[in-house]
C-alpha cells in the first residue's frame, strides 16, 4: 500500500485507536500497585529531602562566632541526639555488616537481585552524586523496617550567617520527620546541657560561700581570743577578704537564681513540613505517578492497535484506487462510482433514473461511454473488425456490443445496483435494453425495479425463443428497460444457467443491448459459463470491500477461460472533497486511464514515488476526445487500429 493508503485507512478506522488507548489507560489504572508496592520498587531511585534551619540566639549578647557550629553538627549527627531521634522514629541506626547480612538473605529468598541488594548497593556507593550514608562522612543513616526505608540526615553548619541546615533525605513524610526530630532532639539535648551546666555552676558557687562562711567563723573566735596585735591585725585582714569573697560568691548565686538555668543558643527558623521538601530523582531509575501510567497506557493501547490495524490491512489488503485494482487485474479500470450515503429505505431506488442530475448517475453514464470506447478499442473486436473486411464483409467498425456480463469476485460488490444503472443510462440514449437476472440464488432485480418475481426464466426451457422470452418480460419504470426476472431459487443450476443462456440469444433478436447479472464468479460456476456466451464482460470491485486477492483470482479465472473482459469498475469509491459537484468529469478520464501529454499531476508532484502509467500507454489527443462523446455506438474508423498483439503493454494482456 501507498502512503495515501495508511491516511485513508486511519481517516476511516481512527475509533480503533481511539478504543485502543483508552483499553489502555483503563488497564494501566486497574493494574497500578499499591503506594508500598510503589515505595518498594522505586526505593533505589527516588528521595525526598526535608529541612530543618536553625539560627543563633543573639538576645543575651552572645556574638554568633563564639557558637561552635562544627561541635553542634557533630553532636546532631553522632552521640545520643541521633540514637534519640532514631529511637523516637522507630527506627534502626545502619550498620553496614548487618545491611549486608539482611540484604543477602532478602536476596537469597527472593532468588537474586531483589530490590534489597539494589539499596545495598545503593547505600555503599561511591558514587558522588549519590549522598553516602556511611557516619564519619557528615551524614548518619538508619532504616525503618527494612532497607526498603532508609534514611539519612546530614547536618551543615555556617558559621557565617548563624545556622545550621539539618537536612534528611528519604520518603517524603518520613524524611519531614526525621529531619524535626533530629532538630528536636539536638535542642533538647542542647537546653539539658545548658541545665546540667548551670547546676553545676549553682552548685559550685554555694560550696565555695559555706566554705568561706565556715572560715570567716573560725576567724572570728581567733581573733577574739589573741591578744598580740600584730596578730590580731592579721586575722582582721584576712577576714576582710574572705568576706570580700563570700560577697562575690552572694552576688553570682543571686544572678545564677535571676537568670535560670537559660536555654539552646540556637533557635529554629524554619521547620521541615510537607509541601517543602524536595524531590530527589537518583541515578538509575524513574517514578510514574497514577497520571503518567495512564497517559503511558494509552500511548502503548494507541501504537498497538495501530500496529494491529496496519497488520490487518496488509494481510487482508483490500482494493481501494485505481493503480492498485488495475495492478491487481492487470486490465484497465473503466470507470469508478463513487461512495454514496443513503437511507435503508432509498437501498432500491435506480439513481440513474430517479435522480438524473446526481453524482451517481453521471458516474454511470461516465461507465456507460467508457464500455463503448473500451469495447471499440477492444483486441477481440478490433481482430473481428479486421477479420471482416478482410473476407468482404464490409464491416468497418468491428460489431457492437449486444449482450454484456456484470460479475464480480464475491457477494455484495454493487453488481445488481450497477445492472440497472447501467441499464437506465443505456435507456437515457433511446436504445432498448433488457436486463436478465441470472441470479437465481440470490435475485435482487424485481426490487430494483419493483416488479412480481412472475413470471420469470423458470417458465422457459433450453429451446428459447423470442417469442417465448417475449411472454416474460416484464415492462418497468424505466422506459426503454424490461426485465427477465431470475428462475425460482430452488431450479437446477445446471438447467437455470443453459436458460439463461438461452435467454440472453434471444433477447439481442429484441432489444439494442442485453445487460446479464450474474452470481460471483469465484462462488459459483454460473458467471463463467455465461461469460462464454456474451459479447463482453465486466469486473466490478467494492473499494474497501473487495479483498486483492479476490480481484486477483477473478480476474485470472476469466483470463485462462478466454473471455472478453472489458476491464473493472470499482464500485464506492472515495474521491475527497476535490471530486465536488462536478467531479464527475474525471469519471471520463477513467474510460482509458490516461492523462493528457506531459501533463503531471498534483498527487504525482506531491507524491513522487506513485507511480504512474508507462508513456507507452497515453492515448492521442483524438482517442481523448473520443471518451466525452455520446453514448451511440462508436464507429472504429475514428480510433486508432490496433491488433490482438500489437504491445506487450496493452491493458488488456
Amino acid at each position: 500500500m501507498r502512503p495515501l493508503d495508511y491516511l485513508r485507512i486511519l481517516r476511516r478506522r481512527w475509533w480503533i485507536l481511539v478504543v485502543g488507548a483508552l483499553i489502555g489507560s483503563l488497564l494501566a489504572f486497574a493494574t497500578r500497585p499499591s503506594e508500598l508496592t510503589v515505595l518498594k520498587a522505586t526505593a533505589p531511585s527516588i528521595a525526598y529531602r526535608a529541612q530543618h534551619l536553625l539560627q543563633s540566639v543573639d538576645g543575651d549578647g552572645t556574638s554568633k562566632r563564639a557558637v561552635d557550629y562544627d561541635r553542634l553538627a557533630l553532636n546532631t549527627i553522632a552521640g545520643p541526639v541521633p540514637e534519640a531521634a532514631i529511637k523516637s522514629l522507630g527506627g534502626t541506626l545502619y550498620n553496614p555488616a548487618v545491611a549486608k547480612q539482611q540484604g543477602t538473605t532478602a536476596d537469597t529468598k527472593a532468588g537474586g537481585g531483589g530490590a534489597n541488594s539494589q539499596v545495598r548497593d545503593r547505600l555503599n556507593s561511591d558514587n558522588p552524586g549519590v549522598p553516602s550514608v556511611r557516619q564519619g562522612k557528615g551524614v548518619v543513616s538508619f532504616y525503618i523496617g527494612d532497607l526498603l526505608h532508609y534514611v539519612t540526615v546530614a547536618a551543615v553548619p555556617d558559621p557565617a550567617t548563624g545556622a545550621l541546615s539539618i537536612s534528611a533525605t528519604g520518603g517524603k513524610e518520613v524524611a519531614v520527620q526525621a529531619a524535626n526530630a533530629f532538630a528536636d532532639e539536638l535542642q533538647k539535648s542542647l537546653v539539658a546541657k545548658a541545665k546540667a551546666r548551670y547546676d553545676a555552676s549553682v552548685l559550685r558557687t554555694r560550696t565555695e560561700r559555706d566554705g568561706l562562711t565556715s572560715q570567716l567563723t573560725a576567724l572570728d573566735g581567733q581573733i577574739a581570743l589573741t591578744p598580740d596585735p600584730v596578730l590580731h591585725n592579721q586575722l582582721a585582714q584576712r577576714r576582710a577578704n574572705l568576706t570580700t569573697r563570700v560577697d562575690e560568691l552572694n552576688q553570682t548565686n543571686l544572678g545564677l537564681l535571676r537568670d535560670g538555668p537559660g536555654g539552646s543558643p540556637l533557635e529554629t527558623l524554619s521547620r521541615a513540613s510537607l509541601g517543602l521538601e524536595t524531590f530527589i530523582k537518583s541515578p538509575g531509575g524513574s517514578a510514574l505517578d497514577p497520571n503518567q501510567r495512564m497517559m503511558l497506557g494509552g500511548a502503548i493501547g494507541f501504537f498497538l492497535s495501530l500496529a494491529l490495524l496496519v497488520i490487518t490491512e496488509l494481510l487482508g489488503a483490500r482494493i481501494r484506487d485505481v493503480a492498485g485494482t488495475e495492478g491487481a487485474a492487470r486490465m484497465p479500470v473503466i470507470a469508478e462510482i463513487p461512495v454514496v450515503k443513503m437511507d435503508r429505505a432509498d437501498r432500491f431506488i435506480v439513481a440513474t433514473s430517479a435522480a438524473p442530475a446526481s453524482l451517481t448517475a453521471e458516474a454511470y453514464r461516465s461507465l456507460r461511454t467508457s464500455l463503448l470506447a473500451m469495447w471499440q478499442r477492444h483486441p477481440k473486436n478490433v481482430a473481428y473488425a479486421g477479420s471482416g473486411a478482410a473476407n468482404g464483409s464490409g464491416v468497418h467498425g468491428g460489431r457492437p456490443l449486444r449482450t454484456l456480463l456484470v460479475t464480480s469476485p464475491g457477494p455484495a460488490e454493487g453488481k445488481s445496483i450497477s445492472v440497472v444503472n447501467l441499464a437506465a443510462a443505456f435507456a437515457e440514449t433511446g436504445v432498448s435494453v433488457i436486463v436478465i437476472d441470472a441470479d437465481f440464488r440470490r435475485p435482487t432485480q424485481t426490487r430494483y425495479f419493483d416488479r412480481p418475481r412472475n413470471p420469470n426464466m423458470g417458465d422457459l426451457d433450453l429451446t428459447c425463443e423470442p417469442d417465448d422470452l417475449e411472454a416474460i418480460l416484464q415492462e418497468t419504470d424505466v422506459p426503454g428497460v424490461r426485465l427477465a426476472a431470475s428462475a425460482p431459487s430452488k431450479s437446477d443450476p445446471g438447467h437455470a444457467i443453459a436458460v439463461a443462456k438461452a435467454a440472453v440469444a434471444a433477447a439481442m433478436q429484441l432489444a439494442d443491448i442485453v445487460i446479464v447479472d450474474s452470481p460471483p464468479i469465484l462462488l459459483a460456476n454460473d458467471a463463467a459459463d455465461l461469460a462464454l456466451g456474451v459479447d463482453a464482460s465486466i469486473l466490478l470491485a467494492r473499494s474497501g470491500w473487495t479483498r486483492r486477492s479476490g480481484i486477483v483470482s477473478a480476474a485470472e479465472l476469466l483470463r485462462r477461460l478466454e473471455a472478453t473482459v472489458i476491464g473493472v469498475v470499482i464500485v464506492g469509491a472515495e474521491h475527497g472533497v476535490r471530486a465536488g459537484y462536478y467531479g464527475y468529469y474525471g469519471y471520463y478520464g477513467y474510460g482509458y486511464g490516461y492523462a493528457h501529454p506531459g501533463e503531471v499531476s498534483i498527487v504525482k508532484r506531491l507524491l513522487p514515488w506513485k507511480g504512474g502509467r508507462k508513456a507507452g500507454a497515453k492515448s492521442s489527443p483524438a482517442t481523448r476526445s473520443t471518451v466525452a462523446m455520446s453514448a451511440a455506438p462508436i464507429a472504429s474508423e475514428h480510433l486508432p487500429p490496433r491488433t490482438a498483439t500489437s504491445d506487450p503493454d496493452d491493458p488488456w494482456v
